[in-house]
């Protein structure tokens, strides 16, 4: 990883940059259009107010990295990689600094259902 090259997550509300989190992956976003309009939609980004040649990164927190870093292991052992190949079709999927995306622990229409089944056993 080149820590000369200053990077920044660029999903809205996380905070994660090269410098703040030095240990941080961020993980280059696809030059690919409809890969890369799919990952800003899952980012809540505006596609059509990034131009398609703007260098975007979205740092490891969003993504699930022993399922989609191809060198995960080299990674978990040696403590940095060179590059960050990512499995192909792997997508951002986790968004806990978007406090409206954040799951309740309990849902109120789940919650008598369960009660309800843990009675009868």
């Amino acid at each position: 990883m080149n820590s000369k090259v200053y990077k920044w997550c660029g999903v809205p509300q996380c905070a994660n940059t090269s410098i703040k989190t030095p240990n941080k992956l961020f993980v280059f976003v696809p030059k690919n259009k409809t890969t890369r309009n799919k990952w800003l939609q899952l980012a809540r980004r505006d596609s059509n107010a990034i131009l398609s040649s703007t260098v975007l990164y979205s740092c490891e927190d969003h993504f699930d990295l022993p399922n989609y870093m191809d060198n995960y292991m080299e990674y978990h052992l040696m403590g940095s990689v060179p590059k960050i190949p990512m499995k192909p079709g792997c997508m951002p999927t986790k968004f806990q600094c978007q406090p409206d995306r954040r799951k309740r622990t309990s849902d109120a229409t789940e919650r008598p259902y369960i009660l309800k089944k843990q009675r009868k056993h």
